[in-house]
This record gives C-alpha cells, sequence and structure tokens, in this order.
C-alpha cells in the first residue's frame, strides 16, 4: 500500500473515498443503528469515521476495527484528539503487519490506553452522568475526555434528550385534564409503559438519556410535580 511505503497518509480522494464505499458504509448503518456512534442521534447524513485519526495512524485508515459511524458534528469536534495515557504504537511495514492491518487497531489498546473512548468495546453507562436539562457528564477521565473533544454536551443534543421528557411531561398533563380518575390513571400508565418500551427499541436516538431517565425515577418526580 502506498501509504504506508510512504509513511503518511495520502490526502488525496482515489484514496479517501476507499473507506466510504457504500458497501461499508451500509455495514456500519447496520451496526449502529444509523446512529453516530459517539451521540447517539439518528443520522442521514453520516460519516465514515476512523477511531484511531487517519492522519495519525496512517497505516489504519482501511482498517475494518478503525471504522466508525459519526454524524458531521461529532467527527469534525473529534478531528485528530486522541491523547494516551500510555505508550504509543508504531508501525513496522511487515508482511505479518500487512496481513493483520484489520485487526492492529484493536491490539493496541492496553499498550497506548486511549482517551478517546472507543464506542465498540466500552459500556458508557457506568461512567456517565446526565442532567434533567440533557447535559452529559462524567468523572472519569476517558470519558470527560471524549465528551469535551467531541461535544456531547453541545445546545443541539441537550435540547434534544431534554425534548423526550418534556414531551412526556406534556403527555402526562394532557392525560390528567381527563374528567375520570381511572381514565387518568390507566392513561398514564400507558405512557410510562410506552416511554419503557421506548429505551429498549434500540433503533431510537438516545438510549442511554431514556434508561438513565428510568434508573433515576424521573418519570415518577414528573408525575408527581403534575398531580
Amino acid at each position: 500500500m502506498k501509504m504506508i511505503n510512504d509513511g503518511k497518509y495520502t490526502d488525496e480522494t482515489k484514496y479517501n473515498k476507499r473507506y466510504k464505499y457504500d458497501d461499508i458504509r451500509t455495514a456500519l448503518g447496520a451496526i449502529y443503528l444509523s446512529k453516530c456512534a459517539y451521540c447517539e442521534q439518528k443520522i442521514e447524513l453520516s460519516h465514515v469515521e476512523h477511531y484511531r485519526p487517519k492522519d495519525i495512524y496512517h497505516w489504519l485508515a482501511f482498517s475494518w476495527d478503525n471504522l466508525i459511524l459519526a454524524c458531521p458534528h461529532c467527527n469534525e469536534y473529534k478531528s485528530t484528539h486522541f491523547e494516551l495515557s500510555g505508550t504509543a504504537v508504531t508501525f513496522t511495514n511487515t508482511a505479518a503487519n500487512i496481513r493483520s492491518i484489520n485487526t492492529l487497531s484493536a491490539s493496541y489498546y492496553f499498550r497506548e490506553l486511549p482517551k478517546m473512548i472507543n464506542p465498540e468495546i466500552t459500556d458508557p453507562l457506568p461512567h456517565i452522568k446526565f442532567k434533567v436539562d440533557g447535559a452529559i457528564e462524567s468523572n472519569e477521565i476517558r470519558f470527560k475526555y471524549t465528551i469535551e473533544k467531541c461535544k456531547i454536551s453541545r445546545t443541539y443534543l441537550k435540547d434534544e434528550r431534554r425534548k423526550l421528557l418534556n414531551d412526556f411531561k406534556d403527555d402526562i398533563a394532557a392525560e390528567l385534564l381527563k374528567p375520570n380518575k381511572a381514565g387518568q390513571i390507566a392513561g398514564i400508565g400507558a405512557l410510562v409503559d410506552k416511554f419503557k418500551r421506548d429505551s429498549k427499541k434500540m433503533t431510537n436516538p438516545y438510549i442511554a438519556f431514556r434508561r438513565y431517565a428510568i434508573r433515576h425515577n424521573w418519570l415518577k418526580e414528573i408525575i408527581k410535580e403534575l398531580l
């Protein structure tokens, strides 16, 4: 491969289009359910993103385990941010390394200890916190770094996450306008069940936020506030 022999990524259309073929984009879309790997929003315009930046890891430009699906904004904000807590790897151009190039990215993890989270191998739920306004934060160094660099708490995303609770609140308020008490209770129960079902439907956006809201009893607090 010319890029490996040159020792850097050759930023030309004839190379760039190779990791953007329709079959690659379709396969990633199926894996990520047409959602951004970082912010979980549903995306029509998706970018085939390199977990390890191709400008730094030129030999991984076409490595399947280094490709993920991202929205244009997360991809742009992430850019080449890729700080390490461990030791950076270098590439030795050997026949064995060329043959194993599709799995090299994963093999580097414990040596490099990247601060940028790899969405394919790390479960975020134990490490992140949400606020009712839709903001996301973390005290864990890697998740904090990823949230900051990809701007996963940017205004648009906060508004979209908060809207899930606002819509639920509006629906509950509408149920409470019913004159019949039994009808109110049944309607509220149905809305709670729907919110929980939606949190299990992985094709929906913002699954992490939905589940956090359920786990921290935000639905009950909203209902209590309106009663």
